[in-house]
């Protein structure tokens, strides 16, 4: 899987031409940012929760089938992609989606979520403005039984749950979850995210 990742990875970073070996003016991604700021000294400790969002990241999706994840092709859906940075000094992260890379699609779909760590209520407060449906959502998250997880408090969506999961140092992935027949919450879709390395790196 992670081999797999790494040559659709290099691929997009290359443009389409690079396999044939041919010059081409066909757009390629867009670059890394790399000024992602740094987190306030004086930041909760619960901050680093999220901070595996702070880079920027080819989005690849699978699909639940009920015995295993299954890939959806980059035709069908971008390819996607996340970006995230330290904002308001350091205290919250500020993390963008695209739902195709705007190097590829100047007038991609997009959206912008904005974290901040709620000691009082300990948990993650979330604000998500997303030009697909020109909504404000409300959303929250906190670890669960040690997994990461976001709920969506409005609109209103008792039907909503997200998890999210560490896959290695430059790799994460979320996954959404509905409710099962039996009540408890089954996985349908899994974001897939690898980091897109700046030209320092």
């Amino acid at each position: 899987m992670i081999f797999t990742r790494a040559i659709v990875l290099a691929a997009l970073l290359a443009g389409p031409a690079a396999a044939s070996g041919q010059e081409s003016e066909e757009p390629r991604i867009a670059p890394p940012v790399c000024d992602y700021g740094a987190p306030h000294p004086d930041a909760p400790q619960e901050i680093r929760q999220f901070d595996f969002l702070i880079g920027d990241y080819a989005i690849g999706v699978s699909r639940w089938t009920g015995e295993g994840w299954q890939a959806v092709p980059a035709s069908a859906y971008g390819p996607a992609r996340w970006n995230g940075r330290w904002i308001l000094g350091g205290m919250a992260i500020e993390d963008e989606w695209f739902d195709k890379d705007p190097g590829l699609d100047p007038d991609s779909v997009r959206g912008v979520n904005v974290r901040m760590w709620d000691a009082e209520a300990g948990e993650w407060d979330m604000m998500w403005v997303y030009t697909g449906n020109h909504q404000v959502q409300d959303l929250r998250a906190k670890e669960i039984d040690g997994v990461l997880t976001m709920w969506q408090v409005y609109p209103e969506r008792p039907d909503f749950r997200a998890t999210f999961e560490r896959t290695g140092p430059d790799s994460w992935a979320r996954i959404t979850l509905k409710p099962g027949d039996e009540g408890e919450w089954v996985p349908t879709i899994r974001l897939e995210a690898t980091r897109i390395p700046c030209a320092e790196d």
